[in-house]
């Protein structure tokens, strides 16, 4: 493995910009070229990371007439940081694990084990899980992309990193394709990391939605929202703002410790108070109650009129006893029966449980890791 030079002063190519903070970019520029499908890759989401991520971020674009063209977000991830689909190490194994194309491939040729080879790694196009790209304007060029993977890979290897990685990148977006093009032509190489799955909202509502499901999965469906309601849980969307985030933050670690992921409900606390304080009106929570407690929550962000499912959890004793499917029923059904009123003509719910999404009226698109190993630079 090559030694991992530090060089601080990070230097960048002709014509590319770089600040450390999210206060300092040009942010109505930057906002500019995110597309309603680019919520994470925002100036107020990038706020939110910023202040509860605990890594090093940076931001890099190239400008013309003095507005931003194509844009770049950055983190540092290191093995200590405890959200492990974020970390090129932990999705190469899950990818591996669940059979994704080219994932065991590249975990067997790998010469050591995955955290210490591709660890610490400057994670581009943003630390977040899914679409993580360089924002693009119309007026994007060749080279401006090219300019921003060569400012990501000076500085990944001046901080001291194993390398650059893109740990999701789609192809459904022509620059996404360009610049999985350009990665493929410095030498990255890719396997495939998940699939990212959206529910498009029929203009006539919860009754077009049902119109576009099996005959079999709309009688499921019927079947499962009389148990709802014969349980008396009442299912309501409530402003962020007066949600008990306690509550919330308890009922996420329930979730996570149900996949195997040791999480407190602490850790889950900056990010509900992030949302919150920095997306007022357009952060919400749908919420199932019962027998006098919250038994379920999804988080929601609103971006353009896209919604975003960004974090959920149920209390699983609740859940045993009665086996009431109140993911579903938040998740699913009571959003589409709000988004057409609100205005939303498509709720994205990322990556994970993509069979369990697509029998629900999603469509997912594959997403890649493209990562440029230790002594393959262009």
């Amino acid at each position: 493995m090559p030694t991992r030079a530090q060089d601080p002063d990070r230097r960048l190519p002709a014509g590319v910009r770089a600040v450390d903070r999210a206060a300092d970019l040009p942010r109505r520029g930057w906002d500019a070229l995110a597309g309603p499908g680019d919520l994470f890759l925002t100036c107020r989401w990038l706020d939110v990371a910023e202040a509860t991520a605990g890594v090093p971020m940076r931001y890099l674009w190239t400008e013309r007439d003095g507005q931003p063209v194509a844009a770049l977000a950055t983190a540092l991830a290191t093995a200590s940081a405890p959200w492990m689909l974020g970390r090129p190490d932990a999705v190469l194994r899950g990818s591996a694990d669940a059979g994704l194309p080219g994932a065991a491939e590249f975990l067997t040729d790998l010469v050591d084990d995955p955290t210490s080879e591709l660890l610490p790694a400057l994670l581009a196009g943003g630390r977040h899980i899914g679409n993580t790209r360089i924002l693009c304007g119309p007026s994007a060029t060749e080279h401006d992309l090219a300019a921003l993977v060569e400012a990501a890979e000076s500085q990944a290897y001046g901080t001291g990193a194993a390398g650059p990685c893109f740990l999701y990148l789609g192809e459904a977006a022509d620059p996404d394709r360009r610049l999985g093009a350009l990665l493929a032509a410095r030498g990255y190489e890719s396997f495939v990391s998940g699939h990212y799955s959206v529910l498009r909202v029929p203009k006539d509502g919860y009754e077009g939605y049902l119109a576009t499901l099996p005959r079999k999965r709309r009688v499921s469906v019927a079947a499962e929202r009389r148990r709802v309601r014969a349980a008396d849980v009442r299912t309501v969307l409530e402003p962020l703002a007066d949600a008990d985030l306690v509550r919330f933050a308890a009922l996420e670690a329930e979730l996570l410790e149900k996949y195997g992921i040791d999480w407190a409900p602490d850790q889950s606390m900056p990010v509900l108070r992030q949302a919150r304080d920095v997306f007022g009106d357009d952060a919400f929570a749908a919420v199932a109650r019962a027998d006098g407690d919250i038994r379920g929550f999804a988080l929601i962000l609103r971006h353009g009129d896209h919604w975003y499912a960004r974090q959920t959890g149920y209390d699983y004793a609740y859940q045993r006893r009665t086996g009431l499917p109140l993911y579903f029923e938040l998740l699913y059904y009571r959003l589409v029966e709000e988004a057409t009123a609100a205005g939303v003509s498509v709720i994205h719910y990322g990556l994970g449980s993509t069979d369990t999404k697509l029998s629900r009226g999603c469509t997912a698109t594959e997403q890649r890791c493209h990562v440029l190993r230790p002594g393959s630079r262009a």
